[in-house]
């Protein structure tokens, strides 16, 4: 028989033999402690309880379980738990024998037993016997080990002819445990998706966030403000990528008879792990889903139980420096490097990044690549984000407006918009300002109303999406955002996408059609793909402007069509214009280019923008020692 020491299996490390002959060569009987300790069964650790039921079922090959699942240790972890509900009748009785064996070694001399579970005899009276002139050899270990009494005993009572073997420490990998127990964070979010698994994550190892980055995001949602919701709100740089890496893994958890190796290769795949600590945990997700074969429906934390109590033998993985020189105190000169490529470390794209790129590469720059910490948001990007949070609210009760009572609908409205506002005073410079900004968004509530009542009478239509998250693959980059509100007509199914400004807004149609002609604006054209690429026919793009309560809700459109119009048939102050489908197709191809050159190490020198205009309202424009000068300070500077 060869028995091999399952904690170097495991994680593919040669493997330390016990030899002795006759017997079955695939018998698997692991740790080595559980031999050592085989004459006092009664102190089993979790571990050696687990080798035991491994070592019993590998040899039940009546059970309809394949072997590979008979030996594993998720299979044994459940034989266990049923084992301490009393349940000796589960799992074809296993419970029943181990409890059997465990008296039975308990109750009869040390030497006799050991010859009995080292011959295979595992179940009293099965006339199963061992020869005479068995040679054993013996790890040396185990017989100085203070624990291996058992083994002193049975060299006494002279039941085997002992050779000692030196085989040397049993030698554990080291692994890279903290970017394990990182993994483990993302995993619990996946089940519970709370804040407080979120901000576990975000403060992990495996976080796709800049470590000052997650600190400035947990400081800014405090003790009560969900940290996503922080996010959401645009706070921070590779805020976006860390959001979407937990629902890419939330995502894998709840697909259908997903395993926990095809959620571990999704959250992998998204997070990064060095490759020795991915293989150790592929190995024991194999394990869990191939035992689940008896109990299929699993929670992560059955799973992130699993791999811990595998792991737990391993070590953490030293940093690496090099060596100092020999006889050098101070450090060689430092020659001034030669100018080379910068690359992004985001995975993801979205539109407004794109829009960034190309309204200046030193800004998409300074935010994407440097994280550089930008101000802490103004009074205006606050009451876009709480105007945002209202409509959400409203349009999740209220969908259809044709038959609408405006009194009614605009009563809600203003509930929602005082609620969403007083959930955010806090992020308001004074309460007076608080106060004027709360007041202006319920002015511009009742003109976003009668817009809608309008627009319903004249053509009925559903709300089918808020906030609606959106993942595409646009040749090889993926890109994500969010769609405000989604439309679909009653009477052609057509579904127009609608975006809320309420900052800063092209004056008419033909202004936002040029923008999109000269490749400087992505995001209507990058929500008509996401949803194409969902199944919608998107006839429409809005942009609806909510920041002046004094002007009626006249939303800026682009109908979509197939053949592109005529230039001059453009009216430059009409709200409404054609956009074709060939200058999507044109957008849509820039989006994809410039992804390409983010995500390869090409770009060595980010230029400044052009257009002083671009700089207005920067964040970096005061440490942007290239901008162009407007015109009042070309003689000032």
């Amino acid at each position: 028989m060869i028995l091999v020491d399952e904690r170097r299996l495991a994680y593919g490390i040669d493997p330390v033999l016990v030899r002795f002959g006759g017997g079955d060569p695939q018998a698997v009987l692991s740790p080595a402690a559980f031999l050592s300790r085989a004459g006092a069964m009664r102190v089993l650790r979790d571990g050696e309880r687990r080798a035991l039921v491994r070592r019993i079922a590998a040899t039940r090959e009546e059970l309809a379980v394949p072997a590979h699942v008979r030996r594993s240790a998720s299979f044994a972890t459940r034989v266990l738990a049923a084992i301490d509900r009393d349940d000796d009748d589960a799992f074809g009785g296993l419970g029943g024998e181990y409890r059997t064996l465990l008296a039975f070694v308990n109750a009869v001399d040390a030497g006799t037993a050991l010859r009995r579970l080292l011959s295979g005899a595992l179940r009293p009276g099965s006339g199963q016997g061992e020869k005479d002139g068995e040679t054993l050899a013996i790890d040396t270990l185990l017989l100085v080990d203070d624990g291996a009494f058992a083994w002193r005993r049975l060299a006494a009572l002279g039941a085997f002819n002992l050779e000692p073997v030196e085989l040397g420490p049993l030698a554990t990998p080291a692994l890279d445990l903290a970017a394990a127990n990182g993994l483990f964070a993302f995993l619990r979010f996946a089940a519970s998706e709370s804040d407080a698994d979120a901000r576990a994550a975000l403060r992990s190892k495996l976080a796709p966030i800049e470590p000052d980055d997650a600190r400035m995001l947990l400081a800014i949602a405090g003790e009560g403000t969900n940290v996503l919701d922080v996010i959401e709100s645009g706070s921070a740089g590779g805020g976006r990528e860390f959001a979407h890496a937990l629902r890419t893994v939330a995502r894998a958890y709840r697909v259908p008879d997903a395993g926990a190796t095809e959620v571990l290769a999704a959250a992998v795949a998204t997070l990064g792990l060095d490759g020795a600590t991915a293989a150790a945990l592929e190995r024991i997700a194999r394990d869990f889903d191939a035992a689940c074969i008896l109990a299929p429906a699993w929670e992560a934390a059955d799973a992130i139980d699993e791999f811990e109590a595998e792991l737990a033998g391993c070590a953490q993985r030293p940093l690496e420096f090099p060596a100092p020189e020999p006889g050098r105190r101070a450090a060689p000169a430092v020659a001034r490097e030669a100018q080379a490529p910068v690359t992004s470390r985001r995975a993801v794209f979205s539109a407004s990044a794109l829009n960034a790129f190309a309204e200046c590469e030193r800004k998409w720059f300074y935010r994407y690549v440097c994280a550089a910490v930008e101000d802490k948001g103004s009074s205006a990007s606050f009451y876009g984000i709480a105007f945002h949070a209202a409509l959400e609210e409203f349009h999740a009760t209220h969908a259809r407006f044709e038959n609408g009572d405006p009194g009614t609908l605009g009563s809600f409205l203003d509930y929602c918009l005082v609620t969403s506002f007083d959930r955010h005073r806090t992020r308001f410079d004074a309460p007076v300002e608080f106060e004027l900004q709360k007041r202006r968004a319920r002015r511009t509530g009742k003109r976003y109303v009668s817009w809608l009542l309008e627009r319903a009478r004249k053509a009925p239509f559903e709300v089918v999406g808020c906030e609606t998250a959106t993942d595409v693959k646009l040749g090889d980059y993926s890109f994500i955002g969010y769609i405000d509100r989604l439309d679909r007509d009653d009477a052609t199914g057509a579904v127009t996408v609608v975006d809320y400004k309420t900052g800063a807004i092209a004056k008419s149609a033909y202004e936002y059609l040029a923008d999109v002609l000269a490749l400087r604006e992505f995001q209507l054209p990058f929500y008509y793909w996401a949803r194409t690429a969902a199944g919608d026919t998107v006839t429409r793009l809005s942009l609806v402007p909510l920041k002046d309560a004094l002007l009626d809700v006249e939303p800026i459109e682009l109908t979509v069509v197939a053949q592109r119009p005529p230039a001059n048939g453009r009216a430059k102050n009409a709200t409404t214009a054609a956009i074709s489908v060939i200058d999507l197709e044109r957008a849509r191809e820039r989006m994809i280019a410039i992804a390409g050159r983010l995500a390869t190490p090409t770009i060595a020198h980010y230029a400044v923008t052009d257009d002083p205009d671009n700089c207005r309202y920067c964040s970096y424009k005061d440490a942007c020692r290239e901008r162009p000068a407007v015109a009042g300070e070309r003689f000032g500077r």
